[in-house]
């Protein structure tokens, strides 16, 4: 794994791992370190390494130190270095803080990324990182932890990431004065997708932003083979839609309001790859609190 996650670099003992960073880098390589801005952490089981991997190499000019760590029961595995990036493969899980406080720049913020493992043991790392970011592939039981978790670092989910088109487009239906006056007569929410908790989170932010939940019926509708978000719709007497579109790029919006004329636009989803979902991440320190509330509300939702 380690061959696979750095082909250029070279295997060194777990204490020569700085050295040979500094060796390697030269005269021009310490400039370099100079100019680092965070240490980004991943951790998580060996299958999904490789494309966390590719995630990370591709903020080579963000300036970052990348530690990867895949979960195995060696207590004392043989790093691989490159460049600004170790490699540690098979590193057993409650040795696991005390590579990250050793590997990471604790003069610079440290962004955890979180893809899978053992859900306790993120209550030490947690205290190591300034932002933590889960991205599992069921995240019920660390979604358990995130108030927990949050007393000691900042918290969100890249499930979250991806949805911060979706939130800002539904947020923005509600800067219009007609739509605002008719919040009262939103009393549905019915949300069609192929990713359950991608459609429960997004659910559990609307359940959060709203004055009177329990007036809001739900409805997720699991559709196999689409987007993890296809369909939004927020009605009642009234109406609001977002849906992806035929291209699969963009996101058309539509109200059917009162007072308002129909109106509809078409928006970019973005890029919504790992790299680039991870280097919004980086841009952000402070506390989440709407993912907070959102995870909160999403527990209660089936």
């Amino acid at each position: 794994m380690s061959d696979v996650l750095l082909p250029s670099g070279v295997d060194v003992a777990f204490a020569d791992i700085e050295s040979t960073l500094l060796r390697d880098s030269g005269d021009a390589g310490k400039a370099s370190a100079m100019a680092l801005t965070a240490t980004v952490v991943v951790a998580g089981p060996a299958e999904r390494m490789v494309e966390a991997a590719e995630a990370v190499a591709s903020l080579k000019d963000a300036g970052v130190r990348a530690v990867l760590i895949s979960h195995g029961d060696n207590p004392a595995p043989v790093a691989r270095v490159a460049n600004h990036v170790v490699a540690l493969n098979g590193l057993r899980l409650d040795y696991l803080n005390n590579a990250v406080a050793a590997l990471r720049l604790s003069s610079l913020p440290t962004l955890v990324w979180w893809r899978g493992g053992n859900a306790p043991n993120l209550d030490g790392l947690a205290q190591l990182a300034d932002r933590l970011v889960l991205d599992t592939e069921e995240p019920g039981e660390v979604w358990q932890r995130v108030e927990q978790l949050a007393q000691h670092t900042s918290v969100t989910d890249l499930r979250w990431t991806r949805l911060t088109r979706w939130r800002a487009l539904m947020a923005h239906f509600f800067d219009i004065p007609e739509v605002q006056a008719a919040r009262a007569d939103f009393q549905t929410l019915r949300i069609e997708g192929s990713d359950e908790h991608v459609m429960r989170l997004f659910a559990g932010w609307i359940v959060s932003c709203v004055r009177r939940p329990d007036r809001l019926a739900f409805e997720l509708i699991d559709r196999k083979g689409a987007a993890p978000i296809e369909v939004v719709k927020l009605g009642g007497k009234q109406e609001l839609v977002l849906q992806v579109a035929p291209s699969r790029t963009c996101v058309v919006t539509s109200a059917r309001v009162s007072n308002l004329a129909s109106t509809s636009r078409t928006v970019s989803l973005g890029d919504g790859k790992l790299g680039t979902l991870l280097g919004e991440e980086l841009r952000i320190r402070a506390r989440d609190l709407a993912f907070e509330r959102a995870v909160a509300a999403a527990r209660n939702i089936s």
